[in-house]
């Protein structure tokens, strides 16, 4: 990052910055959901702008790359929580209805992998989903077999064709990351 001269440098340390009525409005709201005063966050902002273009290294993204099957040891790991932490965590997980050790479990891997890990409410409800695809797709079978038995209707085969391998490709997709959330994986 090119440097300023030094006697171009302002002897302030604060910066007065016009946002207008309307985005100092949507900024104050933001700032306010974040928990931050906007004079914080804006410093954060440029904090974060100025690391990117350092050259400071990005934490690395790790990826499951496997299903573990049990193979790999588990490893005790002790932290120590105010009780505060402690009570929205158990809080947290009862809501989404697993252990508090799941749940931490699942943060930790969320925020190494960028990938969700699902509450139990998600993984039903996602379960759901590749249910009513799944009979989706057997009833566009049936539908490929009348059609080449009465090849008068106006439904074409490789329309419905690619329309099934679309929702094969969705259920495998959606498979997938139910067992990535359920399953202990390993991670590189």
């Amino acid at each position: 990052m090119p440097k300023v001269p030094s006697k171009e440098l302002p002897r302030s340390r604060s910066i007065n910055v016009h946002l207008g009525a309307e985005l100092k409005t949507q900024w104050t709201a933001y700032c306010e959901q974040m928990g931050k005063t906007p004079g914080a966050a804006l410093k954060e902002a440029i904090e974060q702008q100025l690391r990117k273009v350092s050259g400071e290294p990005k934490p690395k993204v790790y990826q499951q790359v496997g299903e573990d099957l049990g193979r790999e040891p588990k490893v005790r790991a002790e932290i120590l929580l105010t009780t505060s932490e402690k009570a929205a965590i158990a809080e947290r997980a009862a809501l989404e209805r697993c252990s508090q050790r799941r749940w931490i479990v699942d943060t930790v891997r969320a925020a190494l992998t960028h990938e969700p890990q699902f509450s139990m409410g998600e993984i039903e409800a996602l379960g759901e989903s590749n249910y009513q695809l799944l009979a989706m797709g057997r009833s566009l079978n049936q539908m490929v077999r009348h059609l080449h038995e009465n090849s008068k209707d106006d439904l074409t085969v490789p329309d419905i064709k690619a329309l099934s391998r679309l929702i094969d490709k969705h259920t495998k997709v959606v498979s997938r990351a139910i067992r990535a959330s359920l399953e202990r994986w390993r991670i590189e």
